[in-house]
């Protein structure tokens, strides 16, 4: 089964007592590895107006898309003198702190508490649910986003144990192109697009759920063509 790591022995439910007050003291934006998904990207893109390429490119490590950059100092890239410079579109685990979310093939969810850093000035309260918290943070659509991605990269793990591995010999670097395309939305749409002369879809969330659809149909496609 696929699942994700690091689950805390002490997990809860969205109807879990929990609220938590932050104080600004940035000292949750240093020394963090902040994974994305495409989604993640996408919306940091955005927030940057730059294509989800060049988005990868100036700001994740090794342009790969999948880890935002740190300074020298070890302080995210994008905290500046008055915070978050990226708040509105801040990835998921940025919202979600100081909580962790773990989500199961199955769909089932819970939630643990992360150890904040020991100068954190954020005030823990007994105010409010975690569903509470969530819904302050505009978790909801980052959350979708989380799982739509989880679950095809269960279906991807499940099928690569179908097919067996690949040989790296036997992928040309234009395949390979394609494939790295395929994570980023705007590469995949625009790639789609083109191909079946259509026009792009504008709207977030719609460019979400197509690139998803591209994501799919690659797997299957890679299955049929599979002796």
């Amino acid at each position: 089964m696929c699942a994700s790591n690091g689950i805390d022995p002490q997990v809860f439910g969205r109807r879990h007592s929990f609220g938590y007050v932050c104080r600004r003291c940035l000292k949750c934006c240093h020394h963090k590895r902040i994974q994305l998904n495409p989604y993640e990207v996408a919306r940091l893109a955005l927030n940057r107006g730059l294509s989800t390429t060049g988005f990868r490119a100036a700001w994740t490590e090794d342009g790969a898309g999948l880890v935002l950059r740190q300074t020298e100092t070890g302080a995210c890239v994008f905290l500046g003198g008055d915070g978050c410079s990226v708040h509105p579109d801040r990835p998921l685990v940025c919202r979600l702190y100081p909580l962790g979310r773990h989500v199961l093939a199955d769909g089932s969810e819970s939630f643990s508490h992360v150890e904040p850093h020991p100068q954190s000035l954020g005030e823990f309260i007994n105010t409010g649910t975690i569903a509470d918290f969530l819904q302050s943070q505009g978790a909801g659509p980052f959350m979708e986003a989380a799982d739509a991605y989880f679950f095809w990269l269960c279906t991807a793990h499940e099928h690569s144990g179908d097919i067996g591995e690949s040989d790296p010999a036997d992928i040309s670097k234009e395949d390979a192109k394609i494939e790295r395309d395929l994570l980023d939305i705007d590469a995949a749409i625009a790639r789609r697009c083109m191909t079946a002369e259509i026009a792009e879809p504008i709207d977030i969330e719609a460019r979400k759920h197509l690139q998803l659809t591209i994501l799919y149909q690659q797997l299957e496609g890679s299955r049929r063509t599979t002796p």
